[in-house]
């Protein structure tokens, strides 16, 4: 079954909203990144306190094992793609529009839209679950380092 046709003012309004929510999506995968680039130097300068620090209990090597694993999960945060997905190229909607109709080529976009709104969406939603593990590990390991200093 053929889509429905589009009417050009709802199409001219998706477009607007689907350009919005992608430019939303796009800025809160720069801010996840730019939080996981401050938690990787954050981790390496605790990392170089609890070395030269050193309690006692060896719970600041587990202080350490932490700091680790939270620059990993931080360095995975920025190496999730997706969000740089915002919308179609021009390049590619040219040449469809020298041999599909409007309405066709209407759907066409509003699917491009839609597909990289997806891939933005699971995007994010991994980046931020492991920019928030990332955020417990550095936590428990101050935590750690804090109980070998007072137990010390």
């Amino acid at each position: 079954m053929p889509p429905k046709p589009i009417t050009p003012r709802l199409a001219d309004n998706l477009r607007l909203l689907a350009a919005i929510q992608l430019q939303t999506q796009a800025a809160r995968s720069a801010a996840i990144d730019s939080g996981a680039h401050g938690m990787m130097a954050v981790d390496a300068a605790l990392a170089a306190i609890v070395i030269g620090v050193r309690g006692t209990y060896a719970l600041w090597i587990l202080a350490l094992a932490m700091l680790g694993l939270s620059a990993g999960l931080a360095v995975r945060v920025v190496r999730i793609t997706g969000a740089e997905d915002t919308g179609p190229l021009i390049d590619d909607v040219l040449p469809a529009s020298e041999t599909l109709q409007d309405a066709q080529l209407e759907h066409s976009l509003l699917q491009d839209f839609a597909a990289d709104m997806q891939t933005n969406r699971r995007a994010l939603a991994r980046k931020g679950l492991l920019f928030n593990r990332a955020q417990t590990l550095l936590v428990l390991a101050i935590l750690a380092e804090f109980v070998g200093q007072v137990v010390r």
